[in-house]
Parts: C-alpha cells; structure tokens; sequence
C-alpha cells in the first residue's frame, strides 16, 4: 500500500527542509513546480525592475536584491530561489521574445554558491563562466557565430576557437584551471582570477554582445556561501571588487551596461552587503539597500496563495486515471487551511510539514487527512545553521 491509495504517483512534497536545489531532476526540488498566481505581484515588479517593461530594456535598474524578510534560517524557504529559476526560464525561452516585441535579445543565468568559502572575485568569475554552460548561454553563441568573426572582434585565438565550438568547460578545465570546473578553493585558482576575471568581464561579454544579444539578468543566489568563512575585510574587499567589476572599471561591461546584478538573499546577510556596498563607495550611483527601490521583497503568501502553491504539487503528481473527490484530497479544506496557519504561512515550513503528514497517512492507512489527524504529526525543529555573513 503506497501512495495510489491517495491517487498519487509518489508523495508530491519536497524532503530535506523544501529548500531548492535547481540542478536536481526531481521536480519538487529544482522549481519546475511553481504557482505563478502566487508569485503574480513579485513576477510583475521584477519584469518592471529589472527588465524593463514599464518604459524600455535600457531603464532597467542594474542592481538590487531579491530578499526576503528574516534571518538564516526564517528568511530562507520563502520562495526566492523558485522565482529566480521560474523567471530565468520565462526570460530564455526565446531570449526575450516575451518582452519588446521580441526587439530585444537578452538572457538570464542562475548563479549560485552551494558550498562556503572564503570571498574571492576569482570564485564568483569562475562560478558565472560555470553557470552560462549550464545555461545553455554559450551555446547559443556557438550557433551564431564563428573563430574568426571573435577574433576580428578582439578575442584571443583560443578562446575564440573553444566559443565557437561550444567547447568553453574543456577550455577552461585543461588550459586555466587545470581541473575540473565545479572545484574552486584552491590557491592555484587564486593565480588564476586575473584569467578568469578578463574571460568574464572582457572576452565573454564581447562574444555575447556579437551573438546579437543586448544584455544579461545574472541572479546570483547564496552569496553569503561566498563570505561564510571570510573576515568583515575580506567581505569589504570582495564586495569592492565586485561592484567595480561590473559598474566601475572600464572593461567590456561596464562599460557597455550589459549586465543587471540581482541578489537572492535574506534580510539581514542584504543589510551587511549593503553596508559593505557603501564603504566601496558605490552606493551614490548604483543604491544597492534591501527596501530600496531597487530591490523587491518575497512576501509570505497569503491563504489563497499558499493553498495554489501547495494545488500544484498535487496536481503535478496526481495519477490522470484517478477521479479524486475534491482537489485537496487526500487532505480535506480545514485541515490545509490550518497547517498553513499553523506554520505561519511560511513555504519552507508547509510543504516540509506536508510531506511528512503524508508519509504518516499512508503508513497509519488512513484514508482522508483531516485537521486532527495532521496535530498528531509534530513539526521538526530545524538544525541550527552555519554563522553566515549577519553573524561576523
């Protein structure tokens, strides 16, 4: 007896905390099961924000937070990540055909930082080369463009040869890094970050500019993997380094304004970054503040908004041959209503919870799920984190 007594396929809920992992292949973990009317408010400000679509694509605003209210641990599983992906699918799907008219060509690309190191520009050049090859970002310029057409247009004749052949990780494993490229602390990459900071900065944004496209959104989730393990100098000097890579000095993105920087973060890891933004002096030109406009909130959903999140997961794993008797079976009404009330509406929290009331339900074999039935499962305390960056 498994989970068909309830006409499901599998338990549709994530484990492990509902905390997303965008390379999975499991849907309930890599946000291909999303509630766009849940997200509908946060979708329409990011697409005015940081596409543009208020006026035109060069008013968007190039830098600002997606944060969520909290600490470490409140503010993470509130929906951030999922909109991150959700939006990089809906912008790459024709490249922006959706915005403009189709007149502008621009892409988006997730960059992440799943384990902690010590803040170097060299790791963040090296994850973002990563990010475009999973992103299928340099092979779409490999479709368009050749060796010769980037070396007219100021490329180094190797690296040139490997764009153009779709062939940039075997690039950059063999002849910069010399391993492989999801490895990164390592003081021979440290030697490297010159390379790779040129790679980005320079040679990349060159190719991407000749393969028609007029900018990049780069969503750049668990920064403060990056400043875990780095003094408050270290995190000074690393967001230096970053803001004036991007915004100050005089390389092939900034000064053509391609990329827009949007961190995914919580509130109080975005307080130390903007303070450490301050100090490097860029904050009178590019304001970069967690409730400033150039920065948008993911808000706890509402009853309706929870209920659709949590629709969707059902509906994604419903057996099609099974006539359920309402949507929210195996679960009556009051008892959703009340489970999310109960975690105050907080996603990570819910759909944690749902998950492990399921897996009861179908071992006990009972066969709706109702308001009492859910108290008798207890909510797991979560394991207290990492000191992260709000902590040094």
């Amino acid at each position: 007896m498994g989970y068909e007594i309830y006409g499901l396929k599998e338990n549709p809920f994530p484990r492990g905390g509902a905390i997303l992992r965008p390379e999975s292949s499991d849907p309930r973990e890599n946000g291909s099961i999303f509630s766009v009317n849940a997200r509908r408010r946060e979708i329409e400000e990011f697409e005015k924000k940081f596409i543009g679509t208020a006026t035109t694509f060069d008013d968007r605003i190039r830098c600002g937070f997606l944060w969520a209210e909290g600490d470490r641990t409140t503010g993470r599983g509130m929906g951030k990540t999922a909109l991150a992906v959700y939006m990089k699918h809906l912008i790459n799907d024709g490249y922006g055909k959706k915005y403009f008219d189709g007149s502008k060509k621009f892409f988006c690309s997730y960059i992440s930082f799943n384990q902690q190191m010590v803040a170097k520009i060299g790791l963040f050049f090296q994850e973002a080369l990563n990010s475009f090859i999973k992103d299928r970002i340099f092979e779409e310029v490999s479709k368009i463009t050749d060796r010769d057409t980037l070396v007219r247009n100021g490329f180094n004749n190797r690296f040139a040869a490997n764009v153009a052949n779709n062939s940039v990780r075997e690039y950059l494993e063999k002849e910069v890094l010399g391993h492989v490229l999801d490895i990164r602390i390592t003081v021979k990459d440290w030697r490297a970050d010159p390379i790779l900071k040129d790679l980005f900065l320079n040679q990349t944004t060159r190719a991407l500019k000749v393969a028609g496209f007029n900018g990049g959104i780069l969503l750049i989730d668990d920064i403060e993997n990056l400043t875990d393990r780095s003094t408050p100098r270290q995190i000074e000097t690393f967001i230096k380094d970053f803001g004036l890579s991007f915004f100050r000095t005089g390389n092939e993105t900034s000064n053509s304004n391609f990329y827009t920087i949007i961190l995914t973060t919580h509130q109080q890891s975005a307080q130390k970054i903007s303070q450490a933004w301050t100090v490097a002096g860029l904050s009178a030109s590019f304001p970069l503040v967690p409730k400033g406009h150039a920065s948008f909130l993911t808000q706890k959903p509402d009853l309706e908004q929870a209920m659709d999140m949590i629709l969707q997961y059902i509906k994604a794993y419903r057996d099609p041959s099974f006539s359920p008797p309402s949507e929210y079976y195996p679960f009556t009404r009051d008892a959703l209503d009340n489970l999310i009330q109960e975690c105050d509406f907080h996603p990570r929290r819910f759909l944690s919870r749902l998950n492990r009331i399921l897996v009861e339900g179908v071992s006990k074999g009972v066969k709706e799920i109702s308001t009492e039935f859910t108290r008798t499962i207890p909510e797991y305390e979560e394991e207290k984190e990492t000191p992260g960056i709000e902590e040094l």
